[in-house]
């Protein structure tokens, strides 16, 4: 299946979760203060955020978990699995932007935030040294 957000896998079991699954690295500040403010943002609780090596199988497969370690993941309900930027882009449709995700996730755009993606994925540890200095992470 493919729309907007690319294309899609699916891990769907018979009886889908009642809210998308954002599966983040637990071992990351970076990734947790961004897990933070998802949830304060999610007041329709639409989203469920989990660090990936917590999360439960399934929809956690082999494949899944090491995908996991390198970028955001998201299963939607009907077990569709998003990644990386578009991944992002998702989560901030259900956290009330669905104008911005819907922009950015059109050509040439999705590739330019596919791009930044990688590169603060990549560089996640420094920036957040960077960024957070002094502060105490929670």
């Amino acid at each position: 299946m493919s729309g907007i957000f690319g294309r899609m896998e699916s891990t769907a079991p018979k009886s889908a979760s009642v809210r998308h699954r954002v599966l983040w690295d637990g071992d990351c500040a970076f990734c947790g203060r961004a897990a933070r403010w998802c949830q304060r943002k999610d007041i329709r609780g639409r989203l469920e955020l989990i660090a990936y090596q917590e999360a439960p199988s399934p929809p956690m497969t082999d494949a899944l978990r090491l995908a996991c370690a390198g970028a955001l993941h998201v299963v939607r309900r009907d077990g569709q699995v998003l990644r990386a930027g578009r991944a992002l882009l998702f989560a901030f449709g259900e956290l009330g932007y669905p104008r911005t995700a819907r922009l950015f996730a059109r050509r040439p755009l999705i590739w330019a935030v596919e791009i930044v993606y990688f590169g603060v994925a990549r560089n996640r540890q420094l920036l957040s040294r960077l960024l957070f200095r002094g502060e105490a992470d929670g």
